[in-house]
């Protein structure tokens, strides 16, 4: 059994429908109008292949230039809040999470958004009371697919050993993270953003349908 289960949280333990999406492409639409009407599908393309990574990087990345990142993970950031009530938790996370915690493992989410965005959602799921530990890349200083977050709350709680560690998300980029601080265990789920070929390629050693079945697996090692 692991010390610390780490978990994403769009994607993993939060059904969003598409919200993720739709936030880039407003974002997109309201800063760069012009080189978004010209680049949509290849925006759209990258972004749906770095999903997990932090949003401020990927709009680095596209656009080239800090200012215009920083207004469109701005706006990235507005749109997704307005939508936080077509965002809900997989059913059975929280009682999940109860479990893990009432066996003795410590439980963290670690995630590419930014900190107002994630503290927002702490409270309006209600998750605020259900884990020990968050980070995001600014508290780490790098985001995924660097493991700096995963090694930032084991630091904070003092889990020492990666062999230690659990870590669970929806897409290469929490895999690669995993494989790369060395988790003991690395289990992806497929009600996010990558197959399940695509999750062992990156390092998964177990993939199931949704995140509670992994309470088995977390349960018994």
């Amino acid at each position: 059994m692991p010390k610390l289960a780490v978990f994403d949280i769009a994607g993993t333990i939060v059904s969003d429908d598409g919200v993720v999406i739709s936030s880039f492409i407003a974002a997109f639409s309201e800063v760069v109008p012009e080189v978004w009407a010209e680049n949509d599908g290849d925006f759209l393309e990258y972004a749906h292949k770095t999903m997990g990574q932090s949003k401020i990087e990927v709009f680095r990345s596209l656009l080239g230039d800090d200012s215009l990142a920083n207004a469109a993970a701005e706006a990235f950031q507005a749109h997704y809040l307005t939508k936080l009530p077509e965002v809900h938790l997989f059913d059975g996370v929280l009682e999940m999470f109860d479990s893990l915690r009432s066996a003795g493992v410590l439980v963290a989410l670690n995630t590419g958004f930014n900190r107002e965005t994630l503290d927002t959602m702490l409270t309006t799921l209600n998750l605020g009371n259900y884990v020990d530990a968050t980070a995001t890349q600014a508290e780490a200083g790098e985001g995924r697919p660097s493991p700096a977050m995963i090694a930032h709350v084991a630091q904070e709680l003092a889990v020492a050993s990666p062999h230690d560690v659990a870590v669970l998300g929806d897409t290469r980029s929490d895999m690669e993270a995993a494989a790369r601080y060395g988790a003991g265990l690395s289990i992806g789920v497929l009600t996010g953003e990558h197959d399940e070929v695509a999750l062992r390629d990156a390092g998964a050693h177990h993939v199931f349908p949704i995140v509670t079945d992994a309470l088995r697996v977390l349960a018994t090692r």
